[in-house]
C-alpha cells in the first residue's frame, strides 16, 4: 500500500455499504429544526451533526428516500 491510497478522506453509502471518496458521495444530516427529523441534503458537506453518505447510484437513491437513520439510545 503506498502512500496515494490514503490521500483523500473515504466514507461508506449507507444503503449498499461500498466505500468511496467523500467528494463522490452526497451527504444528508438531519435538520435540527424539523420535529419529525427529515434528512436535508449538505451540499458543501460542512453542517454540524451526523452525516448519512449515499453514493450516485440509481439503485442507492431509489431506496435512500425510504431510509430511516437509527436513534441514539443514551445511557443514563
Amino acid at each position: 500500500m503506498d502512500s496515494t491510497d490514503k490521500d483523500y478522506p473515504v466514507r461508506s453509502c449507507v444503503i449498499c455499504r461500498q466505500r468511496f471518496a467523500k467528494k463522490d458521495l452526497s451527504r444528508f444530516v438531519i435538520g435540527k429544526e424539523t420535529s419529525d427529523d427529515k434528512l436535508i441534503s449538505d451540499s458543501k458537506k460542512i453542517m454540524p451533526g451526523r452525516g448519512y453518505y449515499v453514493c450516485g447510484s440509481d439503485k442507492c437513491q431509489d431506496k435512500f428516500n425510504f431510509f430511516k437513520p437509527r436513534k441514539k439510545k443514551f445511557r443514563g
